[in-house]
């Protein structure tokens, strides 16, 4: 036993050097210093504002009233008091209200019939009926909860006033009758393969060559800093996309993933969004003095991501700090595109506003970091 403690006495003391030799590297690098320190307090403070915020909970939603009774405005105002419902626009045709599930506007229209009022003056049952988006079985889930929740109080209160008396929800969807798990989170899984991987990679190797002083082999060569973003950008585009490709065949043949728009324009989706990722990789890695630094900053901007993409809870119902958060993430709009081609079969006509935006994302990282990239060390 005591050559044992002893063996591990020796080994302590010779790892004490090993370890001061780290931390004084690390003390030596006060931008990394600044970055593991700072970084769990930046997100945990987002987390915070974006999740916590008196404003997060309510879903938006429209309404379709056929009454136009007293109790049909009743009942809009026990949607409205609920405070889980946030009401867009009141509707006087079922038509409307399918529309604004149908374009991606709100989670799920209520339809009100025309003889409500008469139903629950005369105690007869009626109905209220839900049209929601079954591309999210998360949030449709937890919406027609609340509206049952809102219904039985509202029918408690009208047994009492009018005797007896019932109301029968009535589901109707959008996009299909049911989407799987898998399906459900194949825009989250596509969006962290699409931009970890990618962006990490270019990032690294980018600091990499800065250590090894690659670059200014450059300097006496006609090459240029365009010419060394645009080669590393394509170079590290070829080696990606193929994680994508792999990524929807794997789950349409082991999991029987039903894709209801077209592949190809999943393909452009996913091609522009990598794009992204990857010119904003070049922009990380111009502002990193090292490979750790740039390998943390990737790691940070995909927690963001991660919380703030709509990724782990759809944007709408967060606080407006989270919403305005989310408009400076391009992962934000990668999943809001491919959702809406994959699950609800939309066209590239219709995800148009986030095809651009992500390429807008693209020309600016691009841009910074051709503006601020040296090719010597130093």
């Amino acid at each position: 036993m005591q050559p044992v403690i002893q063996e591990g006495v020796k080994r302590g003391f010779r790892i004490i050097p090993i370890v001061e030799k780290e931390v004084k590297q690390l003390i030596r690098d006060p931008k990394t210093v600044l970055m593991v320190l700072a970084m769990p307090v930046l997100i945990t403070i987002m987390f915070g504002y974006g999740y916590g915020g008196k404003e997060v909970g309510q879903f938006p939603i429209t309404v379709v009233n056929l009454d136009h009774g007293e109790g049909s405005y009743k009942f809009i105002d026990d949607l409205k008091n609920s405070r889980m419902f946030k009401i867009e626009a009141i509707y006087n045709t079922r038509g409307e209200g399918f529309a604004s599930v149908y374009r991606g506007e709100v989670y799920s229209s209520v339809v009100i019939p025309p003889t409500f009022t008469e139903d629950l003056m005369m105690g007869r049952v009626t109905r209220i009926e839900v049209i929601y988006d079954a591309s999210n079985p998360q949030m449709a889930k937890i919406i027609m909860q609340a509206v049952g929740v809102v219904t039985q109080l509202y029918q408690e209160w009208a047994a009492e006033r009018f005797g007896t008396f019932a109301i029968k929800p009535v589901f109707y969807t959008v996009y299909g009758p049911s989407v799987s798990k898998v399906e459900n989170f194949m825009p989250g899984v596509m969006a962290m393969i699409l931009q970890m991987v990618p962006t990490s990679l270019i990032s690294v190797s980018v600091c990499r060559e800065r250590e090894r002083g690659t670059f200014e082999q450059f300097i006496m060569t006609p090459i240029t800093v365009f010419d060394v973003i645009m080669g590393k950008l394509v170079a590290y585009f070829g080696a990606t996309i193929s994680d994508a490709a792999l990524t929807l065949v794997t789950a349409m043949l082991l999991f029987d993933v039903r894709l209801r728009g077209s592949f190809f324009d999943m393909v452009v989706v996913s091609t522009v969004f990598l794009l992204t990722s990857l010119s904003m990789g070049l922009f990380i890695s111009v502002f990193s003095k090292n490979q750790l630094q740039a390998y943390q900053a990737s790691i940070f901007s995909f927690i963001l991501a991660t919380l703030f993409s709509g990724f782990l809870y759809p944007v709408d119902v967060l606080s407006p700090f989270a919403q305005t958060v989310a408009g400076l993430i391009p992962m934000y709009y990668f999943i809001e595109a491919f959702r809406a081609v994959s699950l609800k079969g939309w066209t590239l006509d219709m995800v148009t506003y986030e095809l651009a935006v992500m390429m807008l994302f693209t020309v600016a990282f691009l841009a910074m970091a051709m503006k601020f990239l040296k090719l010597e060390v130093g």
